[in-house]
């Protein structure tokens, strides 16, 4: 794919195939990462890759998904992530480590989109049962985890002003994004569409 088409078209995945992802593959999604932009190069963040079976399983169970879906949903045996990219923050390093995390964390997910594997990152973990799962020692926050794999769903995103996502009789997730003519200020704040003499 294009890089246009790979940023327009890549969506949160929550369901996967089970076919497993090179360890070489992740290293390469997290040296995509590592080159990411970081504030004043101070370099804070750290990865645990994990694509081993037990482990994916121990980290499942520290994971929620989809909250606006209810019931609470999970993605079911058979569909859940074949691998992990565990994002380490080094305490007291950096001020401006979450936008680093971003930054990091869009150039892995848009890599392995290009490669036609999804992602879905997740901040709503127990942070302290993957600490003890993975021996994360004190000093280093655990910020997120990308789960990754080949989808097994479809989604797509909806113009509207909801926030919430759902999920529609053909297990089709649909995405509500702004429209773009309400979000872009032309020149100066309340211009639209190129009108700057308003």
């Amino acid at each position: 794919m294009d890089l246009e088409r790979v940023i327009k078209t890549r969506r949160s995945i929550r369901r996967f195939k089970q076919i497993p992802l090179s360890m070489d593959f992740l290293v390469n999604l997290v040296d995509a990462g590592r080159l990411a932009p970081s504030g004043a190069n101070l370099q804070p963040i750290e990865y645990v890759i994990v694509n081993d079976k037990r482990i994916c399983e121990k980290i499942f169970s520290a994971l929620r998904w989809a909250g606006y879906i209810k019931p609470e949903w999970r993605p079911a045996e058979g569909e859940r992530p074949v691998a992990y990219i565990v994002i380490l923050v080094q305490e007291g390093r950096s001020p401006f480590s979450d936008v680093d995390v971003g930054l990091s964390a869009e150039n892995i997910m848009l890599l392995a989109w290009s490669h036609g594997v999804g992602s879905c990152m997740l901040g709503n973990i127990d942070r302290e049962m993957i600490r003890e799962i993975l021996g994360v020692p004190d000093g280093y926050r655990i910020h997120s985890v990308i789960a990754l794999g080949f989808p097994a769903e479809k989604s797509v995103v909806e113009e509207s002003d909801a926030v919430e996502y759902w999920r529609d009789e053909d297990g089709v997730m649909h995405v509500p994004k702004r429209r773009i003519k309400d979000i872009v200020h032309i020149n100066r704040f309340g211009c639209r569409g190129g009108d700057s003499n308003s």
